[in-house]
C-alpha cells in the first residue's frame, strides 16, 4: 500500500438492517427508496450512532409488510457455493406505502455495521461486525421536531 492508502472507506463498509418485533424475531429490510439508501450511504461515510439513527428514522417511516412466503436461510461453503437450506427462515419485508402518524408501532430497527479488514499476515481480507445499533420505537418515532429526519 502507498503512503496514504487504506482499505477503510465506504466501499469496504456495509450494513444489515432488521425490523425487530416485540417477540425478538428479526426480519431483514433490503428494499429501500432512493432517499433511504442515501441516508444509509451517509451513515456508512460517517459511522456514528447519530447518522445511523437518521437512517433508521427514514426507514421507519415506511409501512413494512412481510411477504406471505418465508425465505429459507442458505448455508454456503468457504468458496461461496450454496450447500443447503438451513432450518431457519425469514420473511422478506417490502415497503407498502407510508405509515400514518397515528399508527402505533412497537417494533425496533437493528442496524449492524460491518467492515472489511485486510490481514497482512494471511494476506486475506475478512469481514467483521464492527458495531450493532438498536433503535427502539421511542427513538424512531419521537415527536420532538429538532430530532426529526431532515
Amino acid at each position: 500500500m502507498g503512503m496514504f492508502a487504506a482499505n477503510d472507506g465506504p466501499q469496504s463498509r456495509y450494513v444489515h438492517v432488521y425490523l425487530v418485533k416485540p417477540d425478538g424475531t428479526r426480519d431483514p429490510l433490503t428494499q429501500f427508496s432512493e432517499s433511504e439508501a442515501d441516508f444509509v450511504t451517509r451513515a456508512l461515510e460517517y459511522p456514528l450512532r447519530s447518522t445511523f439513527l437518521r437512517a433508521a428514522r427514514a426507514i421507519a417511516q415506511e409501512n413494512w409488510t412481510p411477504m406471505q412466503q418465508r425465505a429459507p436461510v442458505t448455508v454456503f461453503d468457504n468458496r461461496s457455493e450454496p450447500l443447503r437450506a438451513a432450518d431457519e427462515s425469514f420473511h422478506l419485508m417490502v415497503p407498502y406505502g407510508r405509515s400514518s402518524d397515528t399508527e402505533k408501532r412497537n417494533w425496533s430497527i437493528e442496524i449492524q455495521f460491518w467492515k472489511l479488514f485486510y490481514d497482512p499476515v494471511k494476506r486475506r481480507t475478512h469481514v467483521r461486525l464492527d458495531q450493532t445499533f438498536v433503535f427502539k420505537s421511542n427513538e424512531l418515532f419521537e415527536q420532538n421536531p429538532e430530532n426529526s429526519v431532515p
